[in-house]
């Protein structure tokens, strides 16, 4: 468009309400092309294949219900010219036995096509979002730290709303008016060339005029949907700080912030549901304004003897059918549009590189019997400054490994690259002298249990959230477990036992107790390897103390490696490991090391010390 073009588009666009112009001015319009919907369609084709069958059906009754459609027209020419003008009952009682027959074949077939594709289009779905559920399974951690929760939860959401939208509207809005369109225009050339001449008109009156308007709508949308996601975030925001929120007071606050954001996304919607209003307005009024010409010569030529009246009646039941086949064509494209662009980022998605397989040829490993060791192990997170750097470390069978460090020092890499959730770019990890990357993932983490810093309970049953750890495992096995994590007797008072509720996130249980819990869960796999993530930082001194002692029964039969900037526990570990800036600093006994008066003698006074008296008064 030229610059006067562009100019006058956008004085029209004014003089409608200079604030919606203006912000306007702000959004880039979008629209479907071919080659959105050819794209659209090779990422569905894949999920269609398996209803071959269905579809095969479904093609057959549309051809039915498109024959049927188009005999009516023709049906009521017939019966104007040939029954009722000449007043032949005979043609008239053939003709109402032929539509009262031909109406029940239409709604008959309709109800088929209904519950076929609305059976297919329900199966895609499913089936597309198993496959994503499957493919987040897949996905690497480097990929969890990067993505934000929201952005993958609007994949499944949003994102597959929007192609559902498109999947259940497909055939009455698309696929029905196309057909509609095809057998009308040839109809109304049947019927009469010029009259056709004249209605094809109405093709380019209802899709352009319309579209001004269509695009401004559907850019609209992409804002009302960014600000209807700012307002689902404030509102998952408030509940997650509802304890710092009334705290400190902040209701009011919080209030006017959501009212704010909610008034801004007023803005919008009243400006995006103002403009399709108007898409759906401009299409009415050109189908009415072109109906009142095409009627006035069509009823001219009639009255004049150019064409029967049968003519002139079927032609206008054709002409307003194709008007607003046209219509409902019109108003799906800003339905597709929003589609094309969901499909593209759900494409990206499922494009996610999966973790890395396992080496070609990788055995099962071993149970660990001796040692685990770190020779040379170097690793940096992807697009991150801080490393680890030269690591070398080796953790005996049946002790107890602690740690320590500062926080960010590097301590909770190592149990990453134990757990192949990240691979070292340098250096080997090795179980009793095997290359951890020589053996398979899953071999390798059957034989480890790890208690986390948060450890996330499922809003089931405690014995359920026991055997997340081995799901196979019997109710004396969890209960085992449950002993050795020093919390079944904690259990065995509840009011149902194990089949007490955990509660949303373990809300039902102390802190002490859920990190007991999480052991027990990670006990039942009898593990090879127990590793512990800052499972200490949240627990009160007498909970962390008897923890420890924990700890140190189960290292008598397995590896234990706890990992924690808390230094109670080293005073009961075999071996404490101090990092400081991604590196090994010091590696011993906690008395040897209190000894050598280093870093962790150091690091230990700091956590250890009191002041030796209170401070003056005033001062």
């Amino acid at each position: 468009m030229n610059a006067t073009g562009k100019d006058d588009a956008g004085k029209k666009e004014a003089d409608l309400d200079p604030d919606i112009a203006e912000y306007l001015d702000e959004i880039e319009p979008e629209q479907i092309h071919p080659n959105e919907i050819a794209w659209m369609a090779r990422f569905v084709a894949p999920y269609l294949r398996p209803y071959r069958a269905l579809l095969g059906v479904l093609i057959v009754l549309l051809i039915i219900d498109t024959l049927i459609n188009f005999s009516f027209p023709l049906v009521y020419q017939y019966l104007v010219d040939n029954g009722l003008v000449v007043r032949n009952w005979d043609v008239v009682l053939k003709v109402l036995t032929f539509l009262g027959c031909a109406a029940v074949a239409e709604a008959t077939c309709g109800l088929s096509i209904d519950y076929v594709f609305s059976r297919v289009a329900s199966d895609i779905m499913r089936d597309l979002r198993l496959k994503m559920f499957n493919h987040l399974q897949t996905l690497p951690m480097s990929y969890y730290n990067e993505a934000r929760t929201g952005e993958i939860l609007s994949r499944f959401s949003g994102d597959l709303v929007a192609v559902e939208h498109v999947l259940v509207a497909l055939v009455p809005w698309l696929i029905l008016p196309l057909l509609e369109v095809f057998y009308s225009a040839t109809l109304m050339f049947v019927f009469n060339v010029w009259l056709g001449l004249l209605g094809m008109l109405l093709l380019p009156l209802v899709i352009l005029v319309p579209r001004l308007f269509a695009n401004r709508a559907f850019a609209l949308s992409y804002a009302k949907r960014a600000q209807e996601g700012g307002l689902l975030s404030a509102v998952q925001e408030n509940i997650g700080a509802q304890t710092i929120v009334k705290a400190f007071g902040q209701q009011q606050r919080a209030s006017r912030t959501f009212a704010g954001l909610n008034s801004a996304w007023l803005g919008t919607a009243f400006r995006f549901n103002f403009f399709s209003t108007l898409v759906e307005r401009t299409a009415h009024t050109g189908i009415y304004l072109m109906h009142i010409a095409v009627f006035a010569l069509g009823a001219y030529w009639a009255y004049v003897g150019e064409i029967t009246l049968g003519t002139l009646i079927g032609f206008e039941e054709v002409f307003l059918l194709m008007g607003y086949a046209v219509t409902h064509v019109t108003q799906f494209a800003p339905t597709m549009a929003q589609a094309a662009g969901s499909t593209h980022r759900l494409h990206e998605f499922l494009n996610e590189p999966p973790e890395a397989p396992d080496r070609e040829g990788a055995v099962d490993l071993p149970r660990l019997k001796e040692i685990v060791a770190f020779e040379h192990v170097g690793f940096q997170y992807p697009g991150g400054i801080f490393r680890i750097d030269d690591i070398n470390l080796k953790c005996a069978m049946n002790s107890l490994v602690s740690v320590v460090g500062p926080s960010g020092s590097g301590k909770s890499t190592i149990l990453n690259l134990l757990l192949r959730f990240f691979e070292p770019e340098s250096g080997v990890i090795a179980i009793d002298g095997r290359d951890i990357q020589a053996g398979t993932r899953q071999s390798l983490r059957a034989q480890i249990g790890i208690v986390f810093q948060d450890n996330f309970l499922f809003n089931t049953s405690i014995l359920e959230n026991i055997k997340v750890g081995a799901p196979e495992a019997t109710f004396e096995e969890a209960r085992a477990a449950a002993r050795a994590a020093e919390i079944d007797d904690f259990i065995m008072g509840l009011p149902q036992g194990y089949e007490t509720p955990a509660g949303e996130r373990g809300a039902q249980l102390s802190g002490g107790q859920r990190q007991r819990l999480a052991i027990a869960r990670a006990l039942v796999r009898n593990p090879a390897i127990l590793l512990l993530d800052e499972a200490t930082s949240a627990l009160d001194h007498d909970t962390e103390t008897a923890f420890n002692v924990t700890l140190r029964k189960l290292a008598t039969e397995r590896l234990v490696i706890s990992v924690t900037h808390r230094l109670a526990s080293a005073e009961l570990s075999d071996q404490v490991v101090v990092f400081e800036r991604g590196r090994i600093r010091e590696i011993g006994a906690h008395e040897d090391l209190l000894q050598r008066d280093g870093f962790y003698a150091s690091f230990w006074r700091k956590q250890t010390s009191k002041p030796n008296k209170r401070p003056a008064r005033g001062k």
